[in-house]
This record gives C-alpha cells, structure tokens and sequence, in this order.
C-alpha cells in the first residue's frame, strides 16, 4: 500500500513538470527566436518593396523635395540651401531632361515642394535651422504661365517674440503638402521636446499667418511629408523611418491616428518623399540616389 502512494506520487510530480515545461517552451522560444517581431519596434520595410532606382544627376548636389512633373516617371527636385534658384525635371533613370531658373527667387533653404490641382508647384523656402530666419515664404509657381513666382511670406501663430530659447527650437520647416485650398507644414523640432507641430497656410500669395492645427509627439527629425493622391494617407519621412499615416477624409488632423512606422534600412539620409500613386513613393536621399517604396 505504502509502495502505491509512492507511484502515484511520482506519476503526479512528473505530470505536473510536462505541464510547466510546455507552458514554457513557446514563450522561451518567442524569446529566443530573433524573427519573432517586438511589437512596439516599428516594421521594417521588405527588401522587395524598396528598389534603388538610379543616380541622381550630377547638377542635383542634394535633392530636398521632389513633386511630379508631366509623367508618371517624371519628377521635379530642387537643391537645398545656398544653391542657385532652378528647378530639375528628370526621369526614373536618373536623366536630366530640363533645367528652370526661377527668375527673382532666391533659395535660402529650399526644403521641398509640392503641387495644387490647378497647375501650380509650391517651393518650401522655410528652413530654418536656427529659427532665427524672419524671412520665411513658399514661391507659388504658375507651371502654364512660363514658370513666374508669386510669393506666400508667413509666420507662425505660436512664435514667441525675441530670442527662441534652444529648448524651444520647433520653427524649422521641410515638410509640406497642399490639400483643398490650404497648404499644411509639418515642423522640424530641434529643441529637445521632439514633437511634431502641424500648421495651415493660405495658398493664396501675399503675407499671412500658419496657424498652429496640433502638436504630435514624433521622435525622428522630419525631412519631407507628402499626401496620397486619393488623401486616405500621409507620409512622413525622417531619418531612416517612413511613418504612414491613415487619414480621415475631410478632416485636417493628419497626424491624429495611429501610424504604421517603417524601417527604411540602407538608403542614407533621406530628405524628400512623394506619392507616386496612392501605393508607390519615390524616395531621394542625400547622397544623390532615386528609391521607390511600395506598401
């Protein structure tokens, strides 16, 4: 009798050690297995949906906005700061098939560009890496009325008067897009908060005030934005991440949802992004190269 009690004490010791090491072993093994994603790490971008495409031509010393010209394949970019005042169109092979000057502007800090529905291409001069430029304007540029600016000069609503204490740096800009009349800029924080702050801007020329719509905490340095063309996504681009955001139609709270964030790995320092059609992005960097992105 004794001799039993011992057997079923055995039996039920090692089935409750079967239980716990199988209980175990899927999470040691989730643990363990690198492939198994964390799920707060962003996505990274499949190396099927990221294809270089080509060189930059050399007159393009580096490449800070891109907007579509009068094809598919054909887009227009613009050098950044200090640079002469032109537009270059070129192709997905990297050809260089026109050069614009755009007589009586001036680039400061050209950033990026973007387009209306009327035929007109915005050019963001609006960096400001110190904050302290008081200059600030968009260059309003007539594609059917042989390429003649007008000039939108703004300020922002939330700019303290005098000195920006360093802490305080968010009024630098690379990243804008146009959507219903309006167009929308998305700051570049070089204080130490590391939001994102979202202003609307009269397309109209003339001198007028960015209006601060909302502050959304975003821990990469914003180097371009572009909206889809059907205006159900927004893409952010930072150094090295591409964050798309989904948006509510009719609404100006762009950065209000949760975004998908992906890894952009090996394509340098990015510094414009455009929406080819509502699933194809083009991507320069710059060190003169031409990406395309699928998602």
């Amino acid at each position: 009798m004794k001799r039993f009690s011992y057997i079923q004490l055995y039996l039920l010791l090692a089935l409750s050690l079967t239980f716990i090491f199988s209980s175990y072993l899927p999470f040691a093994e989730a643990i363990n297995n690198p492939t198994i994603p964390e799920t707060n790490s962003p996505a990274k971008a499949p190396a099927s949906s990221l294809t270089h495409l080509a060189k930059l031509p050399e007159a393009i010393v580096e490449s800070s906005g891109l907007e579509l010209a009068d094809k598919p394949t054909t887009y227009w970019t613009h050098n950044d700061a200090g640079n002469a005042p032109i537009l270059y169109k070129i192709d997905e092979r990297g050809k260089l098939l026109q050069e614009v000057m755009i007589e009586g502007a001036i680039n400061s800090d050209w950033e990026d560009l973007t387009r209306d529905t009327q035929g007109n291409l915005y050019i963001g001069d609006m960096g400001n890496n110190s904050n302290k430029r008081t200059d600030l304007r968009i260059y309003k540029i007539s594609l059917k009325n042989g390429f003649k600016p007008q000039t939108i000069s703004f300020t922002y609503d939330d700019i303290p008067a005098g000195k920006i204490a360093k802490e305080q740096r968010n009024f630098d800009c690379e990243a804008f897009f146009w959507q219903n009349g309006k167009l929308y800029l998305i700051s570049k924080d070089r204080g130490t908060s590391r939001y994102a702050k979202l202003y609307e801007l009269s397309d109209d020329a003339g001198s007028h005030t960015a209006k601060l719509i909302s502050k959304k905490e975003l821990p990469g340095l914003v180097t371009s934005a572009d909206l889809s063309p059907d205006g159900r996504h927004l893409a952010v681009l930072t150094y090295g991440k591409l964050y798309l955001y989904p948006v509510t139609k009719g609404s100006n709270q762009f950065l209000s949802q949760k975004p998908q964030i992906l890894d952009l790995p090996k394509v340098g320092q990015v510094e414009a992004v455009l929406f080819k059609n509502n699933q194809n992005l083009v991507i320069t960097n710059e060190e003169g190269n031409l990406f395309s992105y699928a998602f």
